[in-house]
């Protein structure tokens, strides 16, 4: 039973991190799919337009939980598309489009944390 564990364990290690975004499968999906350029260039213009907006110390807080997204957080919003039919380009431009939406609330939220 512990091998089975273990070999079940390894396995879910290893699907979780076969389909992370590496930086060329990102550059090549921005140059050759017009929907996750779109898609990238909304949330690159949200973000500029939170920089512009936030107090400083909000927008370093927005950083450090952009970071966490960008390392696990895309990846994994990317796997629950993946698991649902979706191809791999298809669920990370899906999670690209959603964080464009969700950063403004969770900025919001930030926000109110640090009055």
């Amino acid at each position: 039973m512990k091998r089975f564990l273990a070999v079940i364990s390894l396995v879910l290690l290893l699907t979780s991190t076969a389909f992370a975004l590496s930086n060329e499968e990102y550059t090549r999906m921005k140059k050759n799919n017009a929907d996750f350029a779109r898609a990238d260039k909304r949330l690159s213009q949200v973000w500029a337009q939170l920089k512009k907006d936030l107090p400083k110390n909000v927008f370093k807080e927005l950083q450090d939980a952009q970071r966490v997204w960008l390392k696990d957080g895309r990846d994994h919003e990317a796997n629950k598309y993946m698991s649902d039919g979706y191809s791999f380009v298809e669920a990370y431009t899906m999670a690209t489009s959603d964080r464009a939406d969700e950063l403004p609330y969770i900025a919001k939220e930030l926000s109110k944390g640090s009055r």
